[in-house]
């Protein structure tokens, strides 16, 4: 192309990029001053090197040179202009060629194209650049006054369930429009969706939310984890959702539950949590009835963890720098494990990563994964809108919130010291924001020319204003809550290294009274969690438990490796445990199992036929219990689709928890054992009984809401109540 060319708007450059990343590349020297080496870069891997004004990857370069982009591939060299003005009708210019240029590309919406985390692809970017379809798509997930579940990889609430972090999204559309009645009604539907939470997935002991994100159904969680096992997983995910989730409605409806009982949550999920010697929250807490932390970790969820406030001061900075992120990236998980739509997944959460390390003024960390969106967004409308978004939040600090928008920009040392950003709408303002300076302090904060003494634009100003932010280069934003950076730059370090593969859950068999094989017997290290705590290493895989104890479980983690311990196993000496056997107290019989003479030594439980088990057991001296129901291995017969029924626990009147029977389906199946003696039990549910007679019931439990739950697939043939006494 003539070095004169003709510049052709953003739209043709993308479909240009999307061509050339299918080439090889050819390298022309013509026209481009710039070495390819990698000093003075922002970012590098093998993949690519990201420069303030190139980015250079083995099949494309990106020159910026004055107002002109130069873009080369193995398709030849075109030109673009660097300024432009994207979907969102805003504009950017400054110092640094390739982020403006990036950021004045048109996109698609991506309002059409959300999947199961379209909560956070509002958060980031949408609520920003595309409010009214952001709110339109907050919206629509609510019916007659409920939030309307969505479900994933077949499991549905109290299993999967990701409902709470749509109360993130909400609260950033309501933030960014006038529109009080919506933003009520918004409220009260996320405050119905807690309630629920609240009355049936709480688990009180713990003082933490069950159930698995919608998402999570995907991993690679454990061979031995039933639908049981998942809704009773206490996940960072679903934690952190409920805690913004609560916080937001506590702020608009002061009294909902107290900001004494939120603070206590976030403090929970810290202590609980917590791998101190990695640096980072675990992924999930899970096995029952003692609950042990895998030493694995959702980075999108630390991320939330980070901007929503649970994680605080030295926990933040911690997490950014020791959670290991990949060469080129940060990953979705660690160590990797199998999710699907793993390009998004991993986009999103690089574009929070680099988000939450401008929040905790984490250069590196910011440069590392600002750079690897970039690298995404090259033929990638998805990641573009989102880096768009990105650009907004750390460079010029954009953060709406409920008396207003915050501006707490953080802008790397390696960047030029001036961004200004034209037509940012907010509510019914349009503002001009320009960026001087570099770092994460504000030295002063003007609107119009004149100086404010916070970095907030009024949440009632109206018309066309001009926003100027001068920084100081320091650590604490004037008028602004920003996590102070260390003085220490080791502090800042990131940990890049290769991601893992989650390792496979050994077997156990206990191989006599007391002894525990784990794996194959062969030789091999694992710590052995007792009542949830590490008591020991074993060696050869072989442990044998001293002497008789009371109640207690035993799992095994590999040595050495990072992945599920496995199935916790549940020794319960006979003086310990009561089984009160269903046919005792109810009616025999049913249409589940078809031969008549069959049916009749069972118990049937539908929502027409034994809807409530009531047992009754007589307790010397009161104290902490577990209860469990021991189930028929054989709804399968009738349908091996089925998944997973629901009862409700209730002790003396009180209800104490929701058990969740796993459907055990002809997989679980011997061929050496009679069908009918192949029983599962429910996840144990702790309980406090008092001395002398209680009362507890098992009875049929429909969620509300929910038009598509299938009556007759909650269907149970219970066997017997077990009372187990812990102590």
């Amino acid at each position: 192309m003539d070095k004169r060319g003709i510049d052709i708007i953003c739209r043709a450059a993308a479909k240009a990029m999307a061509f050339a990343a299918a080439v090889a590349m050819v390298w022309m020297t013509s026209g481009c001053e710039r070495e390819t080496g990698k000093e003075g870069a922002l970012s590098t891997c093998e993949a690519y090197t990201f420069y303030p004004d190139s980015f250079v990857s083995s099949t494309m370069a990106f020159v910026s040179k004055g107002d002109t982009m130069i873009i080369r591939s193995g398709a030849g060299e075109i030109l673009a202009r660097v300024s432009g003005t994207n979907s969102s009708g805003m504009t950017m210019e400054g110092s640094d060629g390739v982020i403006s240029y990036l950021f004045n590309c048109e996109t698609r919406k991506l309002r059409g194209e959300y999947d199961g985390l379209s909560a956070y692809e509002i958060y980031v970017s949408e609520s920003l650049l595309d409010v009214q379809g952001a709110a339109e798509e907050v919206d629509s997930r609510i019916k007659a006054g409920e939030v309307a579940a969505i479900g994933d990889s077949g499991s549905r609430w109290p299993v999967a369930m990701s409902d709470a972090t749509w109360g993130i999204a909400a609260a950033q559309v309501s933030a960014m429009e006038d529109d009080a009645e919506k933003a009520e009604r918004r409220v009260r539907a996320l405050k119905r969706l807690i309630d629920r939470d609240m009355a049936y997935v709480y688990d009180h002991r713990e003082g933490l939310f069950c159930g698995i994100p919608a998402e999570m159904g995907s991993m690679e969680l454990p061979s031995w984890a039933t639908a049981g096992d998942k809704a009773a997983m206490m996940t960072l995910a679903g934690n952190v959702g409920r805690y913004a989730a609560m916080r937001w409605v506590e702020e608009a409806m002061p009294g909902s539950y107290g900001r004494e009982e939120i603070e206590a949550l976030s403090e929970r999920i810290r202590s609980r949590f917590w791998l101190p010697d990695a640096g980072m929250l675990s992924q999930a807490l899970y096995q029952r009835p003692h609950p042990v932390a895998v030493k694995a970790a959702d980075n999108m969820a630390q991320a939330q963890a980070i901007a929503t406030g649970v994680a605080s001061g030295e926990m933040a900075r911690r997490i950014v720098s020791k959670t290991p992120m990949a060469a080129c990236g940060v990953p979705a998980t660690y160590p990797r494990q199998g999710i699907g739509r793993g390009g998004r997944r991993s986009a999103l959460t690089t574009a929070m990563w680099a988000m939450v390390s401008a929040e905790v003024g984490n250069g590196d960390a910011w440069a590392h994964s600002y750079g690897s969106l970039v690298a995404k967004s090259v033929g990638d409308n998805y990641a573009l809108r989102l880096l768009q978004g990105v650009t907004l939040r750390t460079i010029f600090g954009v953060r709406p919130e409920r008396e207003g928008l915050k501006f707490a920009p953080y802008v790397h040392d390696m960047l030029g010291d001036y961004h200004r950003v034209k037509g940012l709408r907010y509510r019914d303002c349009e503002l001009t924001v320009t960026v001087r300076g570099h770092g994460g302090a504000v030295s002063t904060f003007s609107i119009d020319g004149r100086v404010a003494e916070q970095a907030v634009v009024p949440a009632d100003m109206t018309g066309a204003h001009e926003v100027e932010i001068v920084l100081a280069g320091g650590a604490v934003a004037g008028g602004v809550e920003r996590r102070a950076v260390a003085k220490d730059k080791t502090a800042l370090a990131i940990n890049i290294t290769e991601i893992p593969r989650m390792a496979s859950s050994p077997q156990v068999k206990e191989e006599s009274v007391g002894r525990y094989v784990v794996g194959r017997g062969e030789d091999g290290r694992y710590r052995a969690y007792v009542n949830g705590a590490v008591e020991t290493v074993v060696e050869r895989g072989v442990y044998e438990r001293e002497g008789e104890t009371g109640v207690e479980s035993y799992c095994f983690e590999p040595v050495g490796s990072v992945g599920y311990a496995s199935k916790a196993l549940l020794h319960i000496p006979a003086r310990d445990s009561v089984s009160i056997s269903c046919k005792e107290i109810a009616t025999t019989g049913g249409r589940v199992l078809a031969k008549k003479d069959l049916a009749a030594k069972y118990v049937e439980s539908t929502r027409y036929k034994n809807a409530r088990l009531t047992f009754e057991y007589e307790s010397e001296g009161g104290g902490d219990y577990y209860v469990r129901l021991r189930y028929l291995d054989g709804l399968g017969i009738v349908n091996k689709n089925r998944q997973y029924a629901l009862r409700l626990l209730r002790v003396n009147g009180e209800q104490a928890g929701l058990m969740v029977l796993t459907q055990r389906g002809p997989e679980m199946w011997r061929a050496d054992e009679d069908w009918s003696t192949m029983s599962g039990t429910t996840v144990p549910i702790a309980v406090r009984l008092k001395g002398g007679r209680n009362e507890i019931s098992v009875e049929y439990f429909s969620p509300e809401n929910m038009p598509d739950f299938d009556h007759d697939w909650n269907t149970v043939i219970p066997l017997a109540l077990e009372i187990i006494k812990m102590e």
